[in-house]
């Protein structure tokens, strides 16, 4: 088997394909999503003032909204249907419409409405402009409505109170800065990595077992059909373990994600997760023998992963189905198990469960595997 791994690690530098899938485009990969989301929090989303009150107040509005590191004041349109325009044209994210005699209304002690249209389609921009607009507008008059009360005869402390009577406290739990590194990167990295895994093993397999293949003199060199598989994957996982590490070198080190759990628990998680996403691939091109269709299974099972894994959406909202589906995928519990251990600080006996699951995908996989090569036996000859 030895032998097998050595042979292999030889025809990765021979084979330029084979180089490209396994090291070149994880490592482009990482490069590209730890580029896209370096800066962690998005910011200047751009926006349109729709001020048809033109006063001091609706000035200051729009000078607090610009200064709000999530948005920019693009521009200010004449009316809704021009900031309409702006936004469907993919000029703005939103705007905020200011209406006229907003200023005399408040200081007359009536209640006018400024209106925040956001585009909800793309839901972390239209979030974002939601989020920003509501706190610059609340900052913006609340200066005013407590000037408003102190003229009206109240105290200060009265009147502070009065402005806000039920204080509301609200604490972000695990990720405060709504930081996209945190939330995305860190569960991006090992999705996107479970597709190349996958296929990137299907691939090595294919080039000593495929159709006009000699499977048979790999099988006399590791001494069994078992052996000669074992051989052909193992480079393969400590390549992709080198790769995971680095890129949680990156996530930890560089881009300064917390890491508040244990190493050994996510490094037990780590291999099993490349174990089980590799078998993804063995089995695939197994059962099927041709690297066209085995590619078009990985593609099925890896590609939407992401949606199944309740970060977007949670689990628990999900039909039985979808449940089940993403109970099955490797990366669910692994992501879950990264972001229990990194952010969360959850309790070993509570992560450990995710390493269980794991290790029973292993298994499982493992089992259809070695099924697999047992029917293979007889269209495989090996010499004594």
């Amino acid at each position: 088997m030895l032998a097998v791994m050595l042979r292999e690690f030889r025809l990765i530098l021979r084979r330029p394909a084979l180089a490209g899938l396994v090291v070149v485009l994880p490592l482009v990969m990482l490069l590209a999503l730890a580029g896209i989301f370096r800066a962690g929090i998005p910011t200047g989303m751009a926006l349109v003032v729709v001020d048809l009150d033109r006063s001091e107040l609706s000035r200051s509005v729009t000078r607090m909204l610009d200064a709000a590191p999530e948005l920019r004041v693009r521009e200010q349109a004449l009316s809704l249907s021009e900031a309409r325009a702006l936004i469907v044209a993919g000029h703005a994210r939103g705007a905020v419409y200011l209406p006229p005699g907003l200023e005399r209304d408040i200081m007359r002690g009536a209640r006018p409405e400024i209106v925040t249209f956001y585009d909800n389609q793309h839901m972390s921009a239209g979030s974002m402009i939601a989020r920003g607009a509501r706190n610059a507008i609340d900052t913006a008059l609340a200066g005013l409505r407590l000037s408003i009360r102190q003229d009206q005869g109240e105290a200060s402390v009265q009147a502070q109170v009065s402005s806000q009577p039920i204080p509301l406290q609200a604490h972000a739990l695990f990720n405060p800065a709504f930081d996209y590194v945190h939330f995305l990167l860190a569960a991006l990295v090992p999705t996107v990595l479970q597709i190349i895994a996958a296929a990137a093993t299907a691939y090595a397999i294919s080039l000593d077992f495929g159709p006009g293949r000699h499977p048979q003199v790999l099988a006399r060199m590791a001494g069994g059909v078992l052996p000669a598989m074992l051989g052909k994957i193992l480079p393969y996982t400590l390549i992709f373990l080198l790769i995971l590490g680095l890129s949680d070198i990156a996530l930890y080190g560089w881009l300064g994600v917390p890491l508040r759990g244990s190493l050994v628990l996510m490094a037990a998680g780590a291999v099993l997760f490349i174990l089980s996403v590799q078998l993804i691939g063995a089995l695939a091109f197994v059962i099927t023998r041709d690297m066209g269709r085995a590619a078009s299974i990985i593609a099925v099972i890896t590609a939407p992963a992401f949606g199944f894994m309740g970060l977007g959406f949670p689990r628990e909202a999900m039909s039985q189905l979808a449940q089940s589906w993403g109970a099955v995928i490797p990366g669910t519990w692994y992501v879950q198990l990264r972001i229990d251990q990194s952010l969360r600080a959850t309790p070993l006996d509570i992560s450990l469960w995710s390493v269980v699951w794991l290790g029973c995908i292993v298994l499982v996989l493992g089992v259809l595997v070695l099924i697999r090569l047992r029917h293979m036996r007889h269209q495989i000859e090996v010499g004594p």
